[in-house]
């Protein structure tokens, strides 16, 4: 049989079963007594075994065969839904994952799969076997390593370093022990990083060992000078070091051994290309199943291909519309009416199909953060809500990597660790919020997190060491400016990492792919209260509605989901307040922006003109009045882009063709409002 022609149908379907797996097993890590959760991930397990056996995948069907049995034994209360085991099942589906990516991508190298289905037959049987957490990465070592701790023994020994367990014996009758470990670990770290430590830092701390500690240190240093630092130490009795030995390096990894520390930051904070490469899927919630037959799959090219020819429709029924109206042709004007009508409800269709809910790319993110916050120690609830807000496709796909990137900081080095927060008057457990909802033509997305926040002081400071600002700024800024410098290029280092919770790191890129979108990206801090990145994007990119303007000769557009009025006004109301013309409007005072002077296009006197056009423009809470020679009228406008050769001029956001044929630029309101 042929099954080239199911290949797309079986992935598709793959991964919404194993999104479905992942969303259900953390239902059941939460709750392990409920039978629904439970049927509902035998049946998604039991739906990709038929799929690949069927398709003739081998190892993805011997794989959840053996999740079947776990599965079966725990629906008939002959298992316990133990970490263990759970842990074990969400294994198996991350290597699910890897196998349909294998299959998807023509790639051949297979894993092995024989580890995870030893122990999935031995927990089936209730046999004892070693905890995840206790996979080596290094053959003689007696630390358990986790998986990230793994990953950066073996991207350090791809570097040139080496990893060596160091066995601590204090002196009995020690006194300080816990000063004389702080010393240790202190002396240690001038030679390198420590990455584990056996018992955990917070147990030295408070003394809670006996007169032996071991940590495992990754280091350049000779054994001879580790041994001598740590027995130079007072107190210290004795220093056994074993060096790791069968941790193989990095595959395919050429760093150079400077390197070394960011490749480790850079192992602790995977990065957001892997996110990437698990596509979102939509979550198949129980109550909210489609009967079978009432879906079609349909290939996203075919709806972009749709929305284009949608788009030529809109451009030419807005033409015959001005050929009627120039010929006084009232047939034509009333037969137009009718297809304005026809072609309106097909765009709204077409755009209803583009829509996707982001839910679809929320879905992936509470396992990330169940993963993320385990490997790091801390508590963390992460709440989603408003993922039924619906997005254009094409938006979607993309906001996937920022909200990764948010969402990593604000875990990593926004919430504090659960004693930190005690201290604080805090609960233990950190809260992140992710929110979405519409607001107008716009769509909110709101990421926040209740940790320690961002000190505009030292972002500040930071600024000024790497040049990005000038002392005299720096003196004028007002602290919610200051928070803002973390969007500028440059400013992500590593010092940034420790001293300003690390929410420089990646935010200019963030910052530039929400803007690349149409939209927009916000930040507001409190100091131990938390922070809150509030970003806006536009519906959707392809047809918008706009109200058209004239300047001197030319036709603009400005999209009607950033104006709030437009009003006259006489030269005599724009008023000068340091250097900016403003206008008072309702109580507020609103900057003004002459578009012909920024266009650099010939202004009209004044002297002639009675009144003028102004365009209340607003972007987040920030209004502007753009003045404009003429208004013409709102139009609904298909968006063309400016292509690459045109793609530096910031103010404007596209292009589009007017019913006469005529091309009309379509401003930029947010790169309108900062350039002025």
């Amino acid at each position: 049989m042929d099954t080239n022609q199911y290949m797309g149908m079986f992935l598709e379907e793959s991964r919404e079963h194993l999104q479905t797996l992942n969303s259900c097993l953390l239902e059941l890590e939460n709750d392990p007594e409920n039978l629904s959760v439970l049927d509902e991930i035998f049946r998604s397990a039991h739906t990709i075994k038929g799929m690949s056996a069927t398709m003739g995948f081998t190892a993805i069907a011997e794989l959840t065969h053996e999740m079947e049995n776990i599965l079966d034994l725990l629906r008939k209360g002959q298992l316990k839904a133990t970490h263990e085991i759970i842990d074990t099942v969400f294994k198996c589906v991350d290597t699910l994952e890897q196998l349909v990516e294998n299959v998807a991508s023509g790639n051949d190298a297979g894993l092995d799969i024989k580890s995870l289905l030893d122990r999935l037959t031995k927990l089936a049987k209730g046999e004892p076997l070693p905890s995840e957490d206790e996979v080596q990465a290094c053959d003689n070592l007696q630390l358990p390593l986790n998986e990230t701790e793994t990953l950066i023994v073996k991207t350090a020994k791809a570097t040139g370093l080496q990893a060596l367990e160091i066995h601590v014996g204090l002196r009995e009758g020690c006194l300080l022990k816990s000063a004389r470990a702080y010393m240790v670990v202190n002396a240690l770290e001038e030679l390198g990083e420590i990455i584990k430590s056996e018992p955990s830092t917070e147990d030295l701390e408070k003394e809670n060992f006996d007169h032996h500690f071991q940590v495992l240190l990754l280091t350049g240093a000779e054994l001879e000078k580790v041994q001598q630092t740590v027995l130079g130490i007072s107190e210290v009795e004795t220093a056994d070091i074993r060096v790791c030995e069968g941790a193989d390096a990095v595959a395919d990894q050429t760093v150079p051994a400077p390197a070394a520390k960011q490749e480790i930051a850079a192992a602790l904070a995977p990065s957001i290309k892997a996110e990437k490469s698990q596509p979102p899927n939509p979550a198949n919630n129980g109550d909210k199943k489609m009967k079978s037959g009432q879906s079609v799959r349909v290939d996203i090219d075919k709806l972009d291909s749709l929305l284009n020819l949608v788009g030529e429709l809109v451009i030419n029924k807005t033409r015959l519309e001005q050929i009627g109206i120039t010929h006084r042709l009232t047939d034509l004007v009333e037969t137009i009416e009718q297809m304005d009508r026809v072609t309106t409800d097909l765009q709204t269709v077409v755009m209803k199909v583009r829509m996707v809910p982001v839910g679809q790319v929320f879905n992936r993110f509470p396992r990330m953060v169940r993963d993320l916050s385990r490997d790091l120690n801390k508590e963390v609830n992460l709440l989603i809500q408003g993922e039924e807000t619906e997005l254009d496709r094409t938006v979607i796909d993309e906001i996937g990597d920022p909200l990764v990137h948010l969402l990593r900081n604000a875990i990593d080095h926004g919430i504090e660790h659960p004693n930190e927060r005690q201290a604080n008057g805090k609960s233990p457990i950190g809260e992140i919020r992710l929110i979405a909802r519409h607001e107008g033509n716009n769509v909110i997305i709101i990421v926040e997190d209740d940790g320690k926040g961002i000190n505009p002081d030292i972002v500040k400071r930071k600024a000024l060491d790497k040049g990005l600002i000038t002392q005299a700024e720096a003196d004028k800024m007002e602290p919610s400016d200051a928070v803002r410098l973390v969007f500028l290029p440059g400013f992500s280092t590593a010092d940034v990492l420790t001293d300003v919770s690390g929410r420089g790191v990646g935010m200019d890129v963030v910052k530039n792919k929400i803007e690349s979108l149409g939209g927009m990206v916000d930040v507001e801090t409190k100091l131990n209260e938390g922070s809150k990145f509030k970003i806006r994007l536009p519906l959707t990119l392809a047809i918008i509605q706009a109200l058209l303007v004239k300047v001197s000769e030319e036709i603009y557009a400005i999209p009607l989901g950033s104006i709030d009025s437009t009003i006259n006004v006489v030269p005599e109301d724009i008023k000068t307040i340091q250097s900016q013309e403003v206008i008072l409007l309702r109580g507020q005072i609103i900057p003004i922006i002459r578009l012909a002077k920024l266009l650099g296009a010939p202004e009209a006197a004044e002297s002639a003109q009675e009144e003028l056009f102004v365009v209340i423009v607003h972007m987040g809470e920030h209004k502007a009045g753009v003045i404009v020679d003429n208004l013409i009228g709102q139009q609904e406008i298909v968006i063309k882009s400016l292509g690459k050769l045109l793609a530096g001029i910031k103010v404007m956001a596209g292009a589009t063709i007017l019913g006469n044929g005529q091309v009309a630029l379509i401003l930029d309101i947010g790169a309108l409002m900062q350039n002025n």
